[in-house]
């Protein structure tokens, strides 16, 4: 039944606050704890309409992984369905407030910060960056999810799925 997807959308893009005005976002970096590399400490927000994305992993739109063995270019992928997953809940890159991002490997977290410095720049939402055993295939290296909020004046109109 295609009704649930569309009130779940519909209900997604009324916006949660009153008047035309952009959401207080408050990014924070308490000097009692150590300064953040890559990432801020605590983000405050008042009003806005929460957009959450689910993990997204280097899959191409057909299901086909994209940088097989190629730690950048699957992170980047992972950043452009990333794109992709915010523009149809009316969000960008500058509204994301917070991200996970799961890896396999650690020592590719340098690669990790090339790119996600190619499509987010300060101030960056809190984050947390997680090592883990293996993810839902054993070919993928990472996936990446993330919590944005938009207000209704700056909020691109979501798109809908058929």
């Amino acid at each position: 039944m295609k009704l649930f997807p569309a009130l779940a959308l519909a209900l997604l893009a009324a916006p949660s606050f009153a008047g035309d005005q952009t959401p207080p976002v408050r990014h924070i970096n308490p000097t009692t704890l150590d300064a953040p590399h890559g990432y801020t400490h605590v983000i405050t927000v008042d009003g806005g309409r929460t957009v959450y994305i689910a993990g997204q992993a280097p899959l191409d739109q057909h299901g086909k992984l994209v940088g097989a063995g190629d730690f950048a270019a699957q992170t980047r992928q992972t950043f452009e369905n990333l794109k992709a997953a915010l523009a149809a809940g009316g969000a960008t890159f500058s509204d994301v407030v917070e991200m996970t991002t799961y890896v396999t490997d650690m020592s590719q977290v340098d690669a990790y910060r090339n790119v996600r410095n190619q499509y987010m720049s300060d101030p960056l939402p809190t984050a947390s960056l997680v090592e883990v055993k293996g993810l839902f295939r054993k070919d993928v290296m990472i996936e990446v999810s993330a919590v944005a909020v938009v207000s209704a004046t700056t909020a691109h109109q979501p798109h809908a799925t058929p």
